[in-house]
């Protein structure tokens, strides 16, 4: 689409002697790592708090639950083939529901607009068919992927 010379890789495709490209390329690398922080957290407190241990040992027992569940959830994205495909999935249907499509319909609901034509309306229900849209076409494409992957 946008010729041949042009990497599937946003961040390739950008010039690395740049300082803003820097920043962006860093950027992208350093975002997975913390929304993976992010979502373990909650997990890692959850299971910290069943595990009852004395205080000695406290800080040690933490450490070793953290880094276990690191590696355990390491070994599965690697020995399951597709999990990939399989991640694409869960964000097509579960992710865009999440996002884009709940937010902005739980807001025509509270707020009301739904009932009244005007900007608001508009450009929630804008928002919504692009969702629904992002949510067909990403679901679909990640089935394709899985199938074609078999």
């Amino acid at each position: 689409m946008f010729g041949e010379q042009v990497e599937s890789q946003v961040t390739l495709n950008l010039q690395a002697e740049k300082w803003s490209s820097k920043v962006a390329i860093y950027t992208t690398l350093v975002n997975p790592i913390a929304k993976y922080a992010l979502l373990l957290t909650p997990v890692i407190n959850a299971i910290k708090i069943k595990v009852s241990c004395n205080y000695y040992n406290k800080r040690f027992t933490h450490m070793i639950i953290s880094t276990s569940l690191l590696i355990i959830s390491l070994i599965i994205a690697v020995a399951i083939p597709l999990f990939a495909y399989l991640m694409s999935l869960v964000g097509a249907l579960l992710c865009i529901s999440a996002s884009i499509l709940v937010p902005s319909i739980c807001y025509l609901k509270i707020s009301g607009a739904y009932k009244r034509f005007g900007y608001e309306m508009v450009i929630n229900y804008s928002i919504i068919v692009v969702g629904v849209a992002i949510a067909i076409f990403g679901t679909y494409r990640s089935l394709v992927d899985i199938i074609q992957n078999l």
